[in-house]
């Protein structure tokens, strides 16, 4: 039978007379209670039972800190799971489909956008020159005018290519 005190328990043993009967052992097996790789020393008392002596106050004074039990190189590590060959092609293969099609989506989309674009370009082009075609134009013929006209006049007037004539005349709106 083993019993495993705390330090209250472990003054009061200091006092009794089965301390004087107890002897001080290794327990045979291993990594028992250990503290730091170190077996924990245990007392057998006269009676026949096993007595683990708790681990006392750390040196650094930091209690709430765990002991190793065995060293980082002496704990035995799981193999990462591996795949076969053929698996991974398999996935490789999937991998590469995915991404074609993703591509394939990506592509046809632009072109969407690109078509869209084009459109609303030439109809815009397209109402541009419906506007010109349908403006009511008066030339000036006599340049003078022009000196003599007031702001707001000349701010409407435009330089325009009338198309049937094929050079450039001073146009109203």
């Amino acid at each position: 039978m083993e019993v495993q005190l705390d330090r209250n328990d472990q003054d009061s043993l200091g006092e009794s007379e089965d301390h004087g009967t107890a002897r001080k052992t290794q327990d045979p097996r291993p990594n028992r209670g250990s503290v730091g790789g170190v077996p924990a020393q245990t007392y057998e008392a006269v009676d026949g039972t096993t007595v683990v002596i708790p681990r006392g106050k750390p040196k650094s004074g930091k209690f709430w800190k765990t002991v190793r039990s065995e060293r980082h190189t002496s704990i035995k590590k799981d193999k990462p799971l591996r795949t076969t060959w053929n698996k991974k092609m398999q996935q490789r293969a999937e991998r590469k489909s995915i991404k074609s099609f993703e591509k394939e989506l990506k592509e046809l989309k632009q072109k969407q956008l690109e078509e869209k674009r084009k459109r609303q370009e030439e109809h815009k082009k397209q109402k541009l020159e419906n506007e010109r075609k349908s403006e009511i134009v008066q030339p000036i013929k006599n340049t003078a005018k022009i000196k003599r006209m007031k702001k707001k006049q000349l701010r409407q007037i435009q330089k325009r290519d009338t198309g049937n004539i094929g050079r450039v005349v001073n146009e109203v709106k």
